[in-house]
């Protein structure tokens, strides 16, 4: 089979809240600047994502494989200049189709986080930090290998900053089956929130169970943190399997000082005004009348998510920020949200 260069294909971003029921996926990124002749390749392009400044956006390119590789389809990864579209950056080296990928560039676009489907009971996650021009280096990665066997950085907390694993260590055993996944980055770019699902076998109950760790990796400091907002999530799920009657909207605390009350209430508002025209889209292209029940009941459970978790967030700080950190959760939630549903109509026709 053979594909033919197109441009018209995307692939969908799970964000953070889908991402805890569907798999995600990642990429490496290494620099290697050449120009690309798409016409000339038979090649399947996708277009993934695009930075949120505008300035990039990243592809896919997915053709036959060759030499050890033939009979197998084989993808390369680009980062692609909005101004210049024919200096490409390649990303890394060539993966097959077993590995699937999946782009999340920071706000001020200085970080990409992939996520890497390892094997069916192993999802990892490659950070990268902008050097210069489009060339992005391997900062961090969630497990000691990274790609093809080479090591990388391990993400490791500090022996007085771990969290505590639910239940008793001592009879609790974790079965190997370990997915990490991108939840969100910090308004100001400073962090990076990461959940960890490990299936566990509880030996005294004689039952498996699923836990659920929230972090961050501090880009700034680069290592890794726990605080008071993120032990609650933790609680809240601590051997829950019901994930299906609970949310996590996409929402890192800042490291830099909240903005003015109006700022973040004017971010907020605009916010809530692209929701509202892009949730009916959302709605026309489903099929289904089961389909958009789902929609609407994912909805209804993602609002009460987003209203709880900033109360939630608002009251750890003092009384005179309240209002202002609960505007910061509503507004960063709901932005998230919005990027979601934009990219699930651009992917379908």
């Amino acid at each position: 089979m053979k594909f033919t260069a197109r441009s018209d294909v995307r692939s969908t971003i799970f964000s953070s809240a889908r991402q805890l029921w569907r798999a995600g996926l990642g990429i490496s990124l290494l620099g290697f600047a050449m120009t690309f002749a798409q016409a000339e390749s038979e090649v399947e392009v996708e277009d993934v994502t695009s930075s949120p400044r505008g300035t990039f956006r990243i592809e896919q390119q997915r053709r036959q494989g060759e030499d050890k590789m033939k009979g197998i389809f084989v993808t390369n990864a680009w980062i692609i200049p909005t101004a210049d579209p024919a200096k490409r950056q390649r990303l890394g080296e060539p993966y097959d189709d077993s590995t699937g990928r999946s782009f999340f560039i920071s706000p001020d676009e200085q970080w990409i986080c992939a996520t890497v489907h390892v094997h069916s009971q192993m999802q990892s996650l490659l950070l990268y930090q902008r050097k210069t021009g489009l060339q992005f280096d391997l900062a961090a990665t969630a497990t000691e290998e990274y790609e093809d066997g080479k090591q990388g950085h391990k993400w490791e907390f500090d022996s007085h900053d771990y969290f505590v694993p639910p239940g008793d260590p001592l009879s609790v055993e974790e079965t190997g089956r370990v997915y990490n996944h991108f939840i969100a980055w910090s308004a100001d770019s400073a962090r990076l929130l990461v959940e960890k699902r490990v299936q566990e076998h509880d030996e005294k109950a004689h039952e498996y169970f699923w836990s659920y760790h929230y972090f961050y990796f501090n880009l700034r400091s680069g290592k890794l943190e726990d605080t008071n907002y993120l032990r609650t999530l933790d609680r809240t799920f601590r051997g829950d399997n019901e994930l299906r009657n609970y949310v996590v909207p996409a929402f890192a605390e800042p490291v830099d000082p909240l903005p003015p009350e109006k700022q973040l209430d004017a971010r907020y508002q605009t916010a809530e005004g692209r929701l509202s025209k892009i949730f009916p889209l959302v709605m026309e292209r489903e099929k289904s009348e089961q389909d958009k029940q789902k929609r609407r009941d994912y909805q209804r459970l993602w609002l009460k998510a987003r209203d709880k978790g900033a109360e939630a967030f608002a009251v750890m700080g003092s009384k005179a920020e309240r209002q202002r950190r609960s505007l910061q959760y509503i507004a960063d939630a709901t932005e998230a949200r919005v990027r979601e549903l934009e990219h699930d109509v651009g992917d379908r026709p």
